[in-house]
């Protein structure tokens, strides 16, 4: 059946209808087959309808991922709908060893197809003049995927993908707090409802190191008090656990024990609850943390501009510099490859350095 309706579909040429349900498979291909999340799935889909509309004018709005932004937990796209019923069978564009055909070939409106070797370098010089280099990489990087995705079913002869190199990039090495900026940091919330909460809050990104996302997402039922751990579900759906320290265990308690009711009316949470809620009982979003973070670092006059990510920086960093194995650092991140970890060292040897220059006398 699947190599009846491939012969099918590249027998036919329509390059907009084409396009939008090979965008609706890959999208499906991401989230079943890679783990995706839906924020990484919308910003590839956004990339590639770019790169798409660049030579084939813009595509219809409404599919491929351009709906409307999805509540928490929601996604856009139905690509299971694409694996199993696509709306459209699958249509071949021009490949390189297909050369798009023009209406009016003299017409300097058209240019080589999105599937050409010359039309995706047209179209690499154009983001390179516009973007930032790590905007183009990641775009390359979407760029990259898809054509692999296409060539792995079939769907394209050849892969044009291979001829286009990225940007080199500095890695910038991520910013940090020292130890005494931690401790004004978790200092400066109040005894009130939401300083406590915020407090709490706090103490557990510097404790566990995890991601703001992963922060927002938890539930009651993932934190175990006696056991002194957290289970978080990370980027593609991955399950890890994470440790608490003694500050981060008792404010934890205190607030979920004393305060969460506060927060919800008198209600006792329930294991499926958010752990962390605002004002009217609802789940902290990204973005609230992050004004939290500010707030405190304001208050506690902390100069340097730093996030929620900067608590994880943080606290990678301090258990490098304490003596923690890498590979430790690793599973306690959730970094899929070692590689992503180590950029940990080369902040751990910068800190170093500088403690080095200003303290030996002959440096």
């Amino acid at each position: 059946m699947r190599d009846s309706q491939l012969l099918e579909s590249r027998s036919n040429v329509n390059g907009q209808q084409g396009a939008l349900t090979w965008l609706d498979q890959f999208a499906g291909y991401l989230e079943v087959e890679r783990n995706y999340s839906s924020h990484t799935i919308r910003a590839y889909l956004n990339d590639l309808r770019q790169l798409i509309d660049s030579t084939s004018g813009p595509l219809e709005s409404g599919t491929a991922g351009h709906q409307a932004a999805p509540s928490h937990g929601e996604i856009a796209f139905r690509p299971s709908d694409a694996f199993t019923q696509p709306g459209q069978p699958l249509q071949t564009l021009p490949t390189s060893s297909q050369p798009a055909q023009s209406d009016d070939a003299d017409s300097d409106s058209k240019s080589a197809s999105w599937l050409e070797a010359e039309g995706l370098k047209t179209y690499i010089r154009q983001i390179q003049e516009q973007y930032s280099r790590p905007t183009v990489a990641r775009k390359i990087s979407a760029i990259r995927s898809f054509y692999k995705y296409l060539r792995r079913e079939q769907l394209i002869d050849e892969d044009p993908s291979k001829l286009v190199r990225g940007p080199k990039l500095t890695r910038k090495l991520p910013s940090c707090l020292d130890r005494d900026e931690v401790v004004r940091l978790l200092l400066a919330p109040d005894m009130s409802v939401l300083g406590v909460r915020d407090r709490a809050l706090m103490e557990v990104l510097y404790a566990t190191g995890m991601r703001v996302s992963e922060l927002c997402s938890l539930k009651v039922q993932d934190y175990n008090q006696e056991a002194m751990e957290m289970r978080v579900t990370g980027k593609g759906s991955k399950e890890r656990v994470v440790l608490l320290n003694q500050s981060a265990n008792a404010w934890l308690r205190k607030y979920l024990n004393e305060y969460w009711p506060k927060l919800a009316g008198g209600r006792v949470p329930a294991p499926e609850s958010p752990l962390f809620v605002s004002r009217q009982a609802t789940r902290l979003s990204s973005r609230s943390v992050h004004r939290v973070v500010l707030k405190y670092a304001k208050k506690a006059k902390i100069e340097k501009q730093i996030t929620p990510h900067t608590l994880r920086h943080t606290f990678a960093t301090h258990l490098l510099e304490g003596g923690a194995d890498l590979r430790v650092v690793q599973d306690l991140l959730g970094h899929t490859t070692i590689n992503t970890t180590q950029i940990y060292t080369h902040v751990s040897l910068d800190r170093l350095r500088r403690v080095y220059s200003n303290t030996h006398p002959r440096a």
